[in-house]
Formats: structure tokens, C-alpha cells, sequence
């Protein structure tokens, strides 16, 4: 059977937390500069789409450069 190395689990859990820090961060710039340059109140209702896109696509990036980093 194969164990995985502990300090490698470790590391993608401290991983998993800090892309989330930097996706958080990221995705509220994006909302900010998205807000800046939309002017119609039907496009700044799409404020929390934005949002979520954003963070999703940045944390599924960071999720697929630690699956490369792992394998």
C-alpha cells in the first residue's frame, strides 16, 4: 500500500488555503475594476457574477498548477 508523504498533504493543505486568500483577493480587484468601467445599472447588477467568476476561474487555475506540481 501507498502512503503519501506527510509534509507533501501539509503543504497542499497550506496551499489550498493561501490560493484561496490570493483567488479572494484577485476576484475583488476584478469586481472593482469591473465596477469602474461598467456605467449602466443593468451591468453593475451583474456585480456578484463577476465575483464568482472570477474567484472560481482563479482558484480552479491554482488548483490545476498543483495537480502539475503534484504529478
Amino acid at each position: 500500500m501507498n502512503f503519501v508523504n506527510p509534509w507533501l498533504s501539509l503543504m497542499s493543505f497550506v496551499y489550498f488555503i493561501f490560493a484561496g486568500f490570493i483567488s479572494f483577493v484577485i476576484s475583488k480587484k476584478f469586481v472593482n475594476l469591473y465596477l469602474e468601467k461598467v456605467q449602466t445599472k443593468l451591468l453593475k447588477s451583474l456585480e456578484p457574477i463577476v465575483g464568482t467568476v472570477a474567484f472560481c476561474g482563479s482558484f480552479g487555475l491554482s488548483l490545476i498548477i498543483l495537480y502539475y506540481i503534484l504529478t
